[in-house]
């Protein structure tokens, strides 16, 4: 430490911090900055001396390089973007247009569906009728088969009645 610095410090023997002595006197940590400064200036020239580069060069230097790489990552993260946006389009698009093809087909199928149940119903109605007719057209025909069963009895009667009639007269 430079002289001016101690002669500030407390008298007793106890260790003080460097922010303790600054503390207790606003002198001493004015001097304590200037002290930090010109070590840095020491070694910025010493720096200097050796590379070439001063501190603040080798900043500026580090600062670009920091924009170039944060440049390069924004435009990757551009190309990015923009394939999965172009991919989220395709998607929405495709999907979109396979939900109208599946709405079509439902409604396409729904309508066959109501025609076929409107065929249905009319032909089952159109069944109930025949189904009528039949039954009505066995009852007709077990009559006739009844009716031709005592005419058969009849001609059979009387064509025995003929026949006796005409052997008598023979």
């Amino acid at each position: 430490l430079k002289p001016s610095l101690l002669a500030h410090a407390p008298a007793s023997n106890e260790a003080c911090s460097i922010s303790e002595m600054a503390r207790s006197n606003s002198v001493s940590l004015v001097s304590l900055v200037l002290f930090a400064c010109s070590l840095c200036s020491a070694s910025a020239t010493e720096m200097h001396s050796r590379l070439g580069v001063t501190p603040i060069q080798k900043v500026l230097e580090l600062m670009k390089d920091m924009l170039a790489k944060g440049e390069a990552a924004k435009k990757e993260e551009e190309v990015k973007f923009s394939a999965f946006s172009q991919w989220c389009g395709d998607q929405t698009r495709t999907k979109t247009d396979e939900i109208n093809a599946g709405k079509q087909r439902v409604e396409k199928l729904t309508a066959e569906i109501e025609k076929h149940a409107a065929s249905i119903t009319s032909l089952t109605a159109r069944i109930e009728e025949l189904s009528e007719d039949v039954g009505r057209w066995n009852k007709d025909k077990k009559s006739a088969a009844d009716v031709r069963s005592k005419e058969a009895v009849d001609y059979k009667a009387t064509l025995l009645d003929y026949s006796e009639s005409l052997d008598a007269l023979a």
